[in-house]
């Protein structure tokens, strides 16, 4: 079953398909990005096709045999679809490479898709650096962002992060080259971070979710998007903050949110808080990343919904994103060593606090006890050890 948007996808479908067609295309190229099938034009003559050189001449002068065709026309074509979807930095290179791989009919990493993308990043203006190795080519975009389990390269004061396909699993660690080649040395900044979900993604999943709140059991059912666990699924992971900032999808502001917003009518804001972390808390499955997925695995708040399995992390994501949208009150993210919580401003609120910026925050774990809907309490056994203060939401703007 879909859960779809009418006017938004109407206006996709039109557009996407055969956008910016050219006059010199010889070739119409169909693939699929996540939901939306998409189409490009190829210009006569944009395909390169002799066999790469791994080589730094070579490579160097690639570059100009590159400009000499005619990419202007696919690339403007690239761009305009990466508008209309909203896509961020990120999602724009893997809507090229994936792009170059349909053109090319090459699998993702192929030596030719990988400097093709290359050329691309550049003529949109991003700062770009190519390494190489044997038979390896692989892709490096400036950026200040904080990223995690992805090969960085630092060339003057700026830090570069790899951004080919597969680098995480097979090329963590593994010296390259660097190509003395910047096309773009002071180029825009890239960057991995999303304030919206990008339009991509169609449908939804019903789900249920059960959960206890003073002694009785309580069942809301509601639709999630589940294709956003699959972009997320390879996306390299940034601070952790932003996992905490990540908006609700689509599907559960239409469906949880005015559920949930009718269920705490009529309580207190200390009721309403105590309501919602008895649905983090008990609606969930525990089970730490690293026993699940072998690493950690920070989760936005709709990801929850889709692994059978969740954690602190995964569920402080969650009760941020629900205090925020029904409650508007002022949070801090509170990190401990290997624990994360949240804690809550609210007029006349008590219990056990943290004061920040001159205003005192009230505990509110959203990952424990298990079955309870007690606030105030610092998670037990972190009474006495330390803690920073990863980000924070100011509450409502009046």
């Amino acid at each position: 079953m879909f859960y779809t948007f009418p006017l938004r996808n109407l206006l996709l479908g039109l557009l996407l398909v055969g956008m910016s067609a050219p006059l010199s295309a010889t070739e119409l190229v169909a693939f699929d990005f996540y939901d939306q099938k998409l189409e490009l034009y190829v210009p006569d003559n944009f395909v390169y096709p002799y066999q790469l050189r791994i080589e730094e001449m070579a490579l160097r002068s690639l570059y100009q045999e590159f400009e000499r065709r005619p990419y202007q026309s696919l690339l403007t074509d690239l761009q305009e679809k990466a508008s209309l979807l909203q896509l961020n930095d990120w999602l724009f290179s893997q809507l090229i490479r994936q792009g170059l791989q349909a053109i090319y009919k090459k699998q993702a990493g192929d030596p030719i898709v990988e400097y093709a993308t290359y050329f691309l990043l550049a003529k949109s203006g991003y700062d770009v650096r190519l390494t190489y190795r044997d038979k390896l080519l692989q892709v490096n975009v400036y950026t200040t962002d904080v990223l995690y389990e992805i090969p960085l390269i630092q060339d003057g004061n700026r830090q570069y992060a790899n951004i080919s396909s597969g680098v995480r699993a097979t090329n963590m660690g593994r010296s390259m080259y660097l190509l003395d080649q910047a096309p773009q040395s002071r180029g825009r900044v890239f960057s991995f971070l999303m304030k919206r979900w990008p339009a991509v993604l169609n449908s939804s999943e019903a789900r249920s979710a059960v959960f206890q709140y003073r002694g009785h059991s309580q069942e809301i059912n509601f639709r999630y998007n589940p294709g956003l666990a699959g972009l997320l699924k390879n996306y390299p992971l940034v601070d952790e903050h932003w996992y905490m900032e990540a908006p609700l999808s689509e599907a559960l502001q239409a469906t949880l949110i005015p559920q949930l917003r009718q269920l705490l009518k009529g309580k207190t804001q200390r009721e309403s808080l105590e309501y919602l972390v008895a649905f983090t808390r008990s609606a969930f499955v525990y089970k730490d990343d690293k026993i699940v997925f072998g690493t950690n695995k920070p989760m936005v708040a709709d990801e929850l919904f889709f692994y059978p399995f969740s954690d602190c992390e995964d569920r402080s994501a969650l009760f941020y994103a629900l205090v925020k949208t029904l409650l508007e009150l002022p949070m801090i993210v509170i990190a401990y060593e290997d624990h994360l919580s949240i804690a809550v401003a609210a007029p006349g609120l008590i219990g056990d606090a943290v004061t920040y910026n001159g205003q005192v925050y009230v505990f509110c774990d959203p990952t424990g006890p298990q079955n309870s809907s007690e606030i105030g309490r610092i998670p037990p056994g972190y009474e006495d050890q330390t803690f920073e203060i990863l980000g924070s939401f100011t509450g409502r703007k009046e």
